[in-house]
């Protein structure tokens, strides 16, 4: 009991999802003295060897009675060499609170050379009901993340797009920036080009390891990869790019493994052009999953390349990018709350569920194991703790109070909560009663919040002033502070106050930002409202 209770501790501190799988490979193998563990994961239902301890460069076969395990949600223990050098195993189910199975623990062959006894189930299992809860846990982190990287890079990419860019160039930012955020070592981008000859796509360079190469390519229509996402307009994937037929012979000397070609189709499904990525050989393969994420940069992509195109369509150009950003933001905001929601609703009820199991645990100990209770309260407080921070985490992502209360009661709680985590003073002057829609209720509140945060991390402040007032009809919202301020001519605006100025933009709205080194900043906002919330 005392080796679970170190292995619990030692998952309740681990959020990362390879790291934890370690963690559970390492401890299973010490508390039933098996010879090697390996873990599966269980995705999609596809069983996949994750990780194994100890480890070796040789290849893993996969036991067939995980798959068994998945099946009936229950451990099972083989005596029978069905794997070379496999006397025995037991296979165990990582199964969450909603009865899904997250991953398999696979234990084989006692040190001792004996074979695995009941006593080793209810180890195995006993484990892996805890194990279950860490990696329910890590994996909704690691979601977490994902979500806020997609987030940051829609941002970015959002801002990129509004450069205003050729559409050749734009394109190539698309490469440069996607590559990193999919893990990806490299990649290509071109445009359609139409004339009384008929279509090809071109492109000029190739992106490899940071550095663009010259590749000039034309390709017509089933020429090529991008040939067939120009003629299918439909994202094509490749496990092998250089034994694959299509694959174009001066790129074979690049270290490339899978590739992902897609399309970068207009509102009309006409494709303007394309963009693929390559990962280096070994390395995991694309899916469907990256080529939805692909697809809707490529229709930002498209937007931007038919506004460049139509230089007589100013306007409409203008109305499309509007249009498109007050979809970003509310896709963003409608994804903070859907993530609120599943951290409060769904991780919030495993950790209530752990700390009753814990609390069940306890009250079976007898009075000698006091050690065993001291540690199962050290844990509950964890649990607490992780609990009160999943909460702060969901407020932050999306305040109820913001959809409750209104504008001005949620700008009192965020000023409320960073007045206990800074040094300065916060005073908050609402000279007129705000009367907002929800979107710029929304606008202000993001506004605020990011004004806030580069204040702390960067002003060095004594005193903050936020004011809002109605004057002469226009909304008008500002934020001021003492503190160190900065030149504009020198300094090069990060993504907060990119977002601060997409947000005011596509309100059609006037922002105002003035600063002065060693005075203080100053951020003004004016926005039109006539039609009340």
């Amino acid at each position: 009991m005392e080796q679970i209770s170190d292995a619990a501790w030692t998952f309740a501190n681990q959020l990362d999802y390879q790291h934890l799988l370690k963690d559970i490979a390492r401890h299973t193998r010490e508390i039933l003295q098996a010879d090697k563990v390996v873990v599966y994961s269980n995705i999609d239902n596809q069983l996949k060897p994750e990780t194994r301890f100890p480890d070796s460069s040789s290849a893993i076969t996969v036991n067939q009675d995980a798959a068994w395990c998945v099946r009936y949600l229950k451990a099972k223990v083989a005596n029978t060499q069905t794997i070379p050098d496999v006397r025995n195993s037991i296979c165990v189910p990582l199964v969450s609170t909603q009865n899904r199975v997250l991953g398999i623990v696979e234990a084989r062959n006692k040190r001792t050379g004996g074979m695995f006894t009941e006593h080793d189930v209810r180890l195995a299992t006993c484990l892996a009901r805890v194990a279950a809860s860490a990696v329910d846990r890590a994996r909704l982190f690691y979601r977490i993340e994902e979500w806020k990287q997609s987030i940051e890079t829609l941002l970015s990419f959002n801002a990129t797009v509004n450069q205003h860019l050729e559409p050749t160039e734009m394109v190539r930012e698309l490469v440069s920036n996607v590559t990193g955020f999919l893990d990806a070592a490299g990649g290509a981008a071109g445009i359609v080009i139409r004339s009384e000859r008929g279509v090809v796509i071109q492109c000029d360079s190739y992106y490899f390891d940071g550095i663009w190469h010259p590749f000039s390519r034309q390709w017509k229509p089933n020429q090529g990869i991008p040939g067939v996402a120009l003629e299918t307009e439909f994202p094509f994937l490749i496990k092998d790019y250089k034994s694959n037929a299509l694959a174009d012979p001066a790129l074979k000397e690049f270290d490339i493994g899978s590739c992902i070609c897609v399309p970068i189709k207009n509102a009309d499904e006409q494709v303007l052009g394309f963009f693929k990525l390559h990962r280096r050989v070994g390395e995991r393969e694309f899916t469907w999953q990256d080529a939805a994420f692909l697809e809707s940069l490529g229709n930002t992509v498209a937007v931007a390349i038919e506004n460049a195109q139509l230089v007589k369509s100013l306007e409409l150009k203008n109305a499309k990018i509007k249009s498109l950003s007050q979809d970003y933001v509310r896709q963003l905001e409608a994804e903070r709350q859907h993530i609120a929601r599943e951290l409060h609703d769904e991780t919030g009820q495993v950790l209530i569920g752990l700390k009753l199991r814990l609390q069940v645990l306890a009250g079976l100990l007898n009075v000698e194991q006091a050690e065993a209770k001291d540690e199962l309260d050290c844990l509950r407080s964890q649990l607490n703790q992780a609990t009160a921070q999943l909460r702060d985490l969901a407020k932050r992502l999306r305040p109820p109070t913001l959809d409750e209360l209104g504008f001005e009661a949620a700008l009192r709680q965020l000023v409320a909560e960073y007045r206990n985590q800074c040094e300065f003073q916060i005073r908050v002057d609402f000279q007129s009663q705000p009367e907002l829609s929800s979107e710029l209720e929304t606008a202000f509140y993001r506004i605020a919040q990011e004004g806030l945060t580069n204040i702390i991390k960067h002003s060095d402040a004594d005193t903050v002033e936020i004011v809002f007032a109605n004057q002469d009809g226009r909304q008008v919202f500002s934020i001021r502070d003492n503190g160190c301020g900065f030149d504009p001519e020198m300094n090069t605006s990060g993504l907060g106050l990119i977002g601060m100025k997409e947000r005011v933009k596509m309100l059609g709205g006037s922002i105002d930002i003035r600063s002065v080194t060693d005075v203080g900043t100053s951020v003004e906002i004016s926005l039109s409202e006539p039609a009340p919330k």
